[in-house]
């Protein structure tokens, strides 16, 4: 599912455009998850708990604009597709130091909103081998690829890849049921490993790429050895 938030201050505009934004992720068979508000400041506050792919956003709004609010997140570390949805043709030559990814005129937007969200949809799918993790410092975004394997310690899980080690508060049974579709294997109770970087299996252990070896737990033993070589093949 896709998470997405419109802000607008105005109201009426706000329900509107949302039932439309809806309705064109339908024709394209995109299920969305659209949060919606008034406020900039409820907004911020959002962004800061909830990773969000897509942020519609109005650029003339009193108190914190959007171009305020396009500007915290380029100096955060949120990672988010922004559409400018605007009233003033002016404001958005103002808004291209921002980097948005597209732009709506309100006063064509039956017209340019299908486009819009066409492009949006191609985009997420190219993005949609990543992995999203919260950190103290924002929301941040990774390729699978690079992620060699899991390590659950305690509270938190610390997820190894080539050159670096990120930790974050999470389970590795929460993990597993996110990834193991995406050729992540639970080898232990304590890992879960990319399958893409296993290089051999052993009786009891995996080595990877990288000379790393990982031990495959008693349970299920030959079953998840079993399912590493087929994808080994």
């Amino acid at each position: 599912m896709i998470k997405v938030a419109f802000c607008d201050d105005e109201a009426k505009i706000l329900e509107d455009l949302s039932v439309k934004i809806k309705k064109e992720f339908e024709k394209i068979n995109c299920e969305i998850d659209l949060y919606t508000t008034e406020s900039s400041f409820m907004l911020l506050e959002y962004l800061k708990s909830t990773p969000v792919d897509i942020i519609f956003l109005d650029i003339d709004m009193p108190a914190i604009s959007g171009m305020d609010i396009a500007e915290a997140l380029l100096n955060s570390e949120i990672k988010t597709l922004l559409v400018f949805v605007t009233g003033q043709d002016a404001l958005v030559y103002k808004s291209f130091k921002y980097h948005p990814f597209g732009f709506i005129r309100k006063t064509y937007f039956d017209e340019e909103i299908t486009g819009v969200v066409k492009s949006l949809a191609e985009e997420i799918q190219k993005s949609a081998d990543t992995f999203l993790f919260k950190t103290g410092d924002g929301v941040s975004r990774i390729k699978l690829k690079d992620i060699l394997y899991f390590e659950s310690e305690s509270n938190y899980l610390n997820m190894h890849t080539k050159d670096t080690v990120y930790k974050f508060r999470s389970t590795l049974s929460a993990i597993e049921k996110e990834l193991s579709s995406k050729g992540f294997i639970r080898t232990h109770k304590g890992f879960l490993v990319n399958q893409e970087h296993i290089f051999s299996v052993k009786s009891e252990n995996v080595v990877l790429g990288n000379n790393t070896v990982l031990p495959i737990g008693r349970t299920n033993r030959d079953v998840i050895k079993a399912r590493i070589m087929r994808y080994m093949r």
